[in-house]
């Protein structure tokens, strides 16, 4: 996310820092947003570095490796966000908050090839919505209508969906946007579309995750809203 405040200079360092970050082996893909969950850059404010990197990636690494170039390139200061989670990261997680998270549990093509469909759940609701199968942006249609079918309004839209060149593996850019600002994504998974689903999520998990968002017929169990 680029804002106006920021001066052609600072722009083009942005620009010279993702591409160095992206010459990592481990990293997939780059973004860059101010110092909280979907705010713009602006000036003198914290960089938020978002960095998606392959499955065995050690984060550590990663993360020390973007702090570095990040100091050459820009005198701003810098933070690192690195997805996916570690397995451990996950399996450490408590049950509550598990649950608290949408699931998604499938993708996969109609008989006839024409459409996708995306399969997931909150607690014990579960929705299927259903794209296109001709481009990837009908998988994030599907995982959107999903979404929606369990309740959430959504003030998102798809901008794009773009394939990365990971090796075999198929890797999926997803750039939503929408009064509540741009989001980001990428997700890889051996099937292009599943990779464009776990993107979409990807792009809207710490939204999802606000109570604040929340359908009212999901506020239950005790949970804030």
């Amino acid at each position: 996310m680029r804002e106006s405040s920021l001066t052609s200079a600072e722009l083009s360092a942005l620009d010279r820092l993702e591409l160095e970050l992206r010459k990592l082996p481990e990293v997939l893909a780059v973004g860059f947003e101010g110092p909280t969950e979907g705010s713009a850059i602006s000036e003198d404010a914290v960089i938020t570095v978002h960095l998606f990197v392959a499955e065995n990636a050690s984060h550590d690494a990663v993360e020390q490796q973007a702090m570095d170039i990040g100091r050459i390139h820009m005198d701003r200061p810098l933070r690192v966000a690195i997805a996916p989670e570690h397995a451990s990261a996950k399996a450490g997680a408590s049950p509550a908050a598990s649950r608290r998270r949408v699931e998604l549990h499938d993708v996969s093509l109609t008989p006839d090839g024409s459409s996708v469909e995306v399969d997931m759940s909150f607690g014990d609701q579960r929705a299927t919505g259903t794209g296109t199968s001709s481009a990837l942006s009908g998988a994030v249609e599907a995982t959107l209508g999903a979404l929606r079918e369990l309740g959430w309004l959504l003030p998102f839209s798809i901008s794009s969906a773009a394939r990365l060149t990971v090796g075999g593996t198929a890797a999926v850019l997803v750039h939503l946007t929408g009064t509540a600002g741009d989001r980001f994504g990428v997700g890889a998974s051996p099937l292009a579309q599943r990779a464009a689903a776990k993107a979409t999520l990807h792009a809207l998990n710490r939204w999802l995750e606000d109570p604040a968002h929340r359908p009212a017929s999901l506020r239950q169990h005790g949970q804030p809203g």
